[in-house]
C-alpha cells in the first residue's frame, strides 16, 4: 500500500495540472453528494460545524455548504485556467 501511495505522489508531483483537476473533481463530487443529500458529504466534523448546523438547521446548513463548495470550485477553475 505504501508503494502505491508513493507512485501516486510521484505522478502528481510530475503532473501538477492533473493533480489540480483531481482536486477540483473531489470538490465536485462533494457538491453532488450535497445535492443528492448524501449525509456523509456534509455532516459536520467539528464543534464549529455542529454549532452552524444547530443554528441554521439541516436544510439551510446544506444550502450554505453547497454555496461554499460552488465558490471553491469556481475559484479553483479560475486558478486552473490562469495557470495552465
Amino acid at each position: 500500500m505504501g508503494e502505491l501511495s508513493e507512485k501516486i505522489s510521484v505522478f502528481f508531483d510530475k503532473n501538477h495540472d492533473i493533480a489540480f483537476l483531481v482536486f477540483i473533481g473531489v470538490f465536485v463530487f462533494l457538491l453532488i453528494g450535497n445535492i443528492l443529500n448524501w449525509k456523509w458529504t456534509y455532516e459536520p466534523k467539528s464543534w464549529v460545524g455542529y454549532y452552524w448546523l444547530d443554528l441554521l438547521g439541516p436544510t439551510a446548513y446544506r444550502f450554505w455548504n453547497a454555496v461554499i463548495l460552488v465558490v471553491i470550485i469556481i475559484i479553483l477553475f479560475i486558478i486552473y485556467f490562469h495557470t495552465y
